[in-house]
């Protein structure tokens, strides 16, 4: 069944003893041909923060981004996270965040394979993300399947690793930690145990999210079309989540 479209006002009531999990790129902000080029409406942080407040601090950003970037990009604000699809993990705002290991040659490894495959064509792009490394071909959509291809084929010489494509982009990272892993754990420490989860995202990266949330009896909200997805809700755009979240945070 597709996701039906969420009212402005769904998840108004009782939302303050709701656990909310947001991703950021394509979900809260729209996104942009290089990652280091996206926009953060003004008005969107003390949104967040007013809307972190009336949850009593059970708001988290579940991103692919690193943990620092997160923070930089919505500064002052800092809140609990989860960075490169849950290989860092950040409880509270002020918190240390936990990293998990990996292997840094094969890292290397990776990343240098990548390199020399972009020099084929300038619209290819090599991010390093310190646990992980991802290629972006949203200069160059034609050549998808072959970047796909070409990272699926390096993770026979990678064991323990796994390539996952997203919205043009495919990440390299160990395997075993995902976006759902995250929200679990999140859910096992206050402020968030015992509330009912909400997550919301764009991509097929976000449906790990999406499950572990109605595992815990919450909701999925989709932002976009895309399908198949196992969200139960779904809004628009990020335009329109960003409303969403502005009407709920009142």
């Amino acid at each position: 069944m597709a996701p039906q479209t969420i009212d402005m006002t769904a998840f108004a009531e009782g939302i303050s003893e709701s656990a909310l999990f947001l991703d950021v790129d394509g979900s809260l902000i729209d996104l942009a041909e290089r990652p280091e080029d996206v926009v953060v409406p003004p008005d969107l942080v003390a949104v967040l923060g007013r809307l972190s407040a009336r949850v009593g601090g059970a708001l988290a950003l579940v991103s692919g981004r690193a943990i620092a970037d997160l923070d930089r990009l919505f500064a002052p604000l800092r809140l609990p996270a989860a960075g490169q699809h849950g290989l860092e993990w950040r409880a509270t705002p002020a918190g240390p965040v936990d990293r998990v290991a990996v292997d840094r040659l094969v890292l290397e490894r990776l990343e240098a394979a990548l390199r020399g495959y972009t020099g084929r064509d300038p619209g290819l792009r090599v991010e390093p993300k310190g646990a992980a490394v991802a290629i972006h071909y949203r200069l160059a959509p034609a050549l998808g399947p072959d970047v796909i291809a070409f990272a699926e084929g390096l993770m026979a010489e990678a064991p323990g690793w796994h390539a996952m494509a997203g919205k043009m982009v495919v990440e390299l990272k160990p395997s075993g930690v995902d976006k759902g892993a995250a929200l679990d754990r999140f859910l096992a420490v206050s402020p968030f145990a015992g509330r009912r989860p909400l997550a919301l995202g764009d991509d097929v990266t976000d449906e790990d999210a999406f499950a572990a949330a109605l595992r815990h009896g919450g909701a999925a909200v989709q932002v976009g079309d895309r399908e198949p997805t196992v969200a139960t809700h779904r809004l628009t755009d990020p335009a329109a989540a960003r409303a969403w979240i502005a009407a709920v945070a009142r």
